[in-house]
């Protein structure tokens, strides 16, 4: 990912990331960089570029001005590269760069016909387990646990290619007691290799069945925030570009606290961008599934509740673990996990076997205890369709909602139901129990929500 902002914004790494997931439900990103060499202007009163006021008129004191200045080491030109035989003048860059998305994730994206749902499978697996013994995938959200996204569609201009594609997975990485974020993408570049520019790279090889792999390891500043990385792109003989970069900076949604340090070297990043499974040219087995569908926050986008850490999930789940509904799911509740884009909440989605029903469980803390509706108030729109008060002061409330396509499909389901229960805590601990089905199948029943919702040991937030 770092590498493809070019010579002059590699390390920007962390950015990279936040816009990679920001992208993703479809908004218009853009990222404004501050160079080394830029002045900004004093705005401090009595400099020489603001007037003076008297006390009368004088503004409310202001904090000084944030540094947002980026920083990267400074180059000799010219210059040589091992395996290089030309090293160019890096190409001084626009300050504002990014792209416009204009659909919602999906696998199924025909602007990059080469990948595909099984694919990221495949992709997701061989990454896994490429890593080295010691190093695991830090407590986060779908998105950041080094599982391979869709690629989100992007605008172009009539007649013109789509931008380039990358399929992407990033996660925090803990090796001992040391944290550290790892981002690795592919992409369908084509044939050809960009030439060796100054700063963007410090070693070229060639490995025997013609893959060029550069590799890199420097620094950048953000203001007065460094960020060390290691970097690792290969260029393969099927048009796939698949870099691998390493540093010591925060991932977009962690929630982590551990000591910061670039935790992969250049040659297991190496390791990483040779696995032929990365290669868009990859055979997938037969019979690899679909990634499973990821669970979200069904609360709101934001939970205004506090960020939820590895051991507060861990104590959620171990508690769903205990439940005992006499259903059997294909995988287990005890799998709660950050939602995408708010570090609040933790949530979960199975699927039913032997059923057409699906179950989701999202748990966000710092709400405030709902009010029992007057039923008989006009204002009342019948929604919950029950609300009641347990023992301790809980409220829980029951909903369900038909919904039906229009207009009706030739074949196939013709709506379906979807059905919750919801617990909130005089904590303000709130858990949410979910299922759905499309007819004829029915979701899971209110009672079984209900049991799964006030198991023991979930008032944990």
């Amino acid at each position: 990912m770092l590498s493809r902002l070019g010579p002059r914004r590699a390390g920007l790494l962390a950015d990279a990331l936040t816009i990679v997931s920001i992208v993703a439900v479809g908004v218009c990103v853009a990222a404004v960089l501050e160079r080394g060499d830029v002045q900004q202007p004093d705005t401090r009163i009595g400099s020489a570029t603001t007037p003076e006021v008297t006390a009368v008129d004088a503004p409310e004191p202001t904090s000084e001005p944030v540094d947002t200045t980026f920083r990267s080491p400074e180059l000799a030109f010219p210059t040589t590269i091992p395996g290089c035989d030309n090293v160019e003048r890096p190409v001084p860059e626009s300050g504002t760069w990014g792209r416009f998305v204009t659909s919602a994730d999906s696998y199924d994206n025909p602007q990059y016909p080469w990948y595909s749902g099984p694919r990221s499978v495949m992709m997701t697996e061989a990454l896994g387990d490429a890593l080295p013994d010691g190093v695991d995938v830090a407590f986060g959200s779908t998105r950041e646990s080094l599982v391979f996204q869709p690629i989100p569609q992007t605008s172009s201009e009539p007649g013109d290619p789509p931008p380039p594609g990358f399929a992407s997975a990033s996660a925090e990485m803990w090796r001992g007691e040391t944290l550290g974020l790892l981002a690795v993408d592919v992409s369908a570049a084509g044939t050809d290799v960009p030439p060796c520019v100054a700063g963007a790279l410090q070693e070229r090889t060639t490995a025997r069945d013609g893959t060029i792999v550069d590799t890199n390891e420097s620094w950048y500043e953000y203001g007065d925030d460094r960020t060390n990385f290691r970097s690792v792109v290969a260029y393969a003989p099927d048009g796939s570009r698949i870099s691998a970069t390493a540093s010591d900076s925060e991932g977009f949604q962690s929630t982590n606290v551990g000591e910061r340090d670039v935790v992969l070297t250049i040659d297991e990043l190496k390791t990483i961008v040779s696995l032929p499974q990365l290669r868009i040219a990859a055979a997938i087995p037969s019979g690899t599934p679909e990634p499973a569908e990821a669970c979200d926050n069904s609360f709101a986008f934001s939970s205004g509740g506090a960020k939820i850490d590895a051991a507060s999930a861990k104590s959620l789940n171990t508690a769903l673990e205990r439940i005992d509904t006499g259903l059997r799911f294909d995988r287990g509740l005890n799998t709660l996990m950050l939602a995408a884009f708010d570090a609040g909440v933790v949530c979960t989605h199975v699927d039913v076997l032997d059923t057409g029903a699906d179950l989701s469980i999202s748990i966000r803390g710092g709400q405030e205890l709902p009010t029992i509706p007057d039923v008989y108030d006009p204002a009342y729109a019948s929604r919950p369709l029950s609300t009641e008060t347990l023992d301790g002061g809980a409220v829980l409330q029951i909903d369900e909602s038909p919904y039906s396509y229009s207009p009706v499909p030739e074949s196939g389901s013709s709506g379906g139901m979807r059905r919750s229960v919801t617990v909130t805590y005089p904590s303000g601990t709130q858990v949410q129990v979910r299922s759905h089905a499309e007819n004829p199948d029915e979701p899971l029943d209110a009672d079984t929500l209900r049991v799964i919702a006030t198991a023991e040991r979930l008032d944990a937030l």
